[in-house]
């Protein structure tokens, strides 16, 4: 019988898997899928493994993530899966080219659309289809004052340091 923690530890796993990506943390990411899991991301499709060749391939010019996921919505299919579906709001911003000041900002307007297998005590993604609505793009000019903390897309990220 599912429980509302069943539902919490779906949702942290749809949140880690978020802050993985926005900090480039492939352990992370990997964390959050079962090991034959599939994911059809857009240009990708296949087993985890390529999904996070893909990300870190496609994110090397990304100097700057985040993924907002919202709108969980959980339909258990039996004690140990369930259905799930998200929506999630992606800015990616690229890094500038040589010393210019301004950026390439992306913003996409995505779902989630999960399986979610309880497995050995552990919710995990067992597949994933990433369902696009939009895909904008504009160029920005950060203004960030240099003396404020800047997010990190690695181990040195203050949330890491805690």
């Amino acid at each position: 019988m599912t429980t509302s923690d069943d539902r919490v530890a779906i949702e942290q796993v749809l949140y880690r898997y978020a802050r993985a990506v926005d900090r480039l943390d492939y352990d992370g990411i990997r964390d959050c899928y079962f090991p034959d899991a599939i994911d059809n991301h857009g240009g990708y499709h296949g087993p985890v493994s390529g999904l996070i060749e893909d990300i870190r391939r496609r994110h090397t010019t990304i100097d700057s993530s985040q993924h907002f996921i919202s709108n969980v919505l959980i339909d258990f299919t039996g004690d140990d899966s369930a259905e799930v579906e998200s929506y999630c709001l992606c800015y990616l911003r690229q890094a500038p080219v040589d010393g210019a000041t301004e950026q390439e900002l992306a913003i996409i307007r995505c779902r989630y659309v999960d399986r979610f297998e309880l497995r050995s005590g552990q919710w995990r993604i067992a597949d994933r289809v990433v369902v696009f609505d939009e895909v904008r793009t504009q160029a920005i000019t950060d203004s960030l004052n240099p003396g404020w903390v800047r997010s990190r897309r690695d181990g040195t990220d203050p949330v890491y340091l805690q």
